[in-house]
């Protein structure tokens, strides 16, 4: 056995305790429910214990070692003991402090270690499991000559850990660690339909906004030129969603019960908001990810195709709609979708049809897109939450 699978040992889970997916979704843990951690593409699971307890994942897009350990119940008495844990059997030296995540006590911190004559940085979360069903510790590291490059890398990675059916719907725990929920409120005032809409948002949804979609687009990025950019799309639009979700969801039942009983059904209520977004300033952000931030966009901001139709979709569903996210790299598009017994053009998904909202023309109904942009093949679906 080499020293470094001496060193990680200790907090290493096998192939069994895992169910793997065959295409871009979050893995699941066996016996825990709700608990799962969407990571990544192009990983190897290079190191694992015998009790299924733990693993290693080696990563060929960025030079990034990440570590996942589930704990029982009881082996300690908080999340931040049990991350100190880990990363003392790592020998490696850092800050760790408690963050309020999911309504527990949970943990992050940074770190860092020598591995031979390589200096190592790294980051690293803890959460307890609901329900008394033990603990989660994620660990992920890069050479310090690389910590620029895979910063983004990792904490999306240790952002994309779900503990509970909520956390599919509220930003990951790195995130709130950095922009943590206070009742400092912003009051904003939309007008859809010809409806005066009073909602809100916390002041520092805007900035948190747009550090996740930052932080997502660079992590996609490292995916360009790989055959997995697919996943790597939906997985981007994934984690935005997952982060923008809690923020607009006030907002989402303020405009629901001021439209709503002036609606025939869902679908009319979708066409108000389709309409709206149609009414948007066209603008591309002056970002790298030209992707404009949920909360910025009801604040009056610019917005692209994606944006706008990513905005639907975070509406919709909060309002129990199936909606979800189609976009484009041959077209260079998005829409949105939604299912509905409405007629209209549609594609059908897992089993289900959807017809087509398109953002950027006014006047278009749901189920009318461009006759050049008919190719299913050429959609790529993401499904939500």
């Amino acid at each position: 056995m080499t020293s470094v699978k001496r060193v990680f040992c200790s907090i290493l889970l096998s192939l069994a305790a895992l169910e793997l997916p065959l295409a871009a979704e979050r893995i699941s843990f066996k016996g825990l429910q709700d608990v799962c951690v969407d990571l990544p593409e192009d990983y190897l699971v290079s190191g694992s214990n015998k009790e299924g307890t733990a693993y290693q994942l080696d990563y060929a897009t960025a030079p990034v070692t990440a570590v996942i350990r589930i704990y029982e119940e009881g082996r300690f008495s908080s999340a931040k003991e049990a991350l100190d844990t880990s990363l003392a059997n790592l020998k490696a030296q850092g800050p760790s402090k408690e963050v309020m995540w999911r309504n527990l006590t949970g943990a992050t911190g940074e770190f860092g270690f020598r591995f031979n004559t390589v200096e190592m940085k790294g980051k690293a979360m803890a959460s307890l499991i609901p329900n008394g069903k033990g603990c989660i510790v994620c660990i992920a590291w890069c050479p310090e000559n690389q910590k620029e490059k895979c910063e983004p890398f990792i904490t999306s990675f240790l952002d994309a850990v779900y503990i509970d059916a909520g956390s599919y719907f509220e930003s990951g725990i790195w995130t709130q660690s950095l922009y943590p929920e206070k009742d400092e409120w912003q009051e904003i005032t939309l007008t859809i339909d010809g409806k005066t809409i009073n909602t809100r948002l916390r002041k520092s949804d805007k900035e948190a906004a747009e550090y996740v979609v930052d932080r997502e687009f660079q992590t996609m990025c490292m995916y360009a030129s790989s055959q997995k950019w697919k996943q790597a799309w939906q997985r981007y639009y994934r984690m935005i969603y997952r982060d923008s979700f809690h923020r607009l969801q006030k907002a989402s039942f303020d405009i629901y019960n001021e439209l709503a009983p002036y609606c025939k059904d869902g679908t009319d209520l979708a066409q108000k908001l389709l309409t709206w977004t149609q009414s948007f300033s066209y603008e591309r952000e002056k970002t790298s990810s030209d992707f404009a931030a949920l909360p910025g966009m009801l604040l009056g901001g610019g917005s692209d195709c994606d944006s706008r139709s990513m905005l639907l979709s975070v509406l919709l569903t909060g309002m129990n709609q199936d909606a979800i996210l189609l976009v484009s790299r041959q077209y260079s598009h998005a829409l949105c979708a939604i299912t509905s017994g409405h007629q209209g053009h549609s594609f059908k998904f897992n089993g289900k049809d959807y017809l087509m909202g398109e953002t950027t023309k006014q006047g278009l109904t749901w189920g009318i897109i461009a006759a050049d942009q008919d190719k299913q093949d050429n959609w790529v679906p993401v499904i939500f939450p």
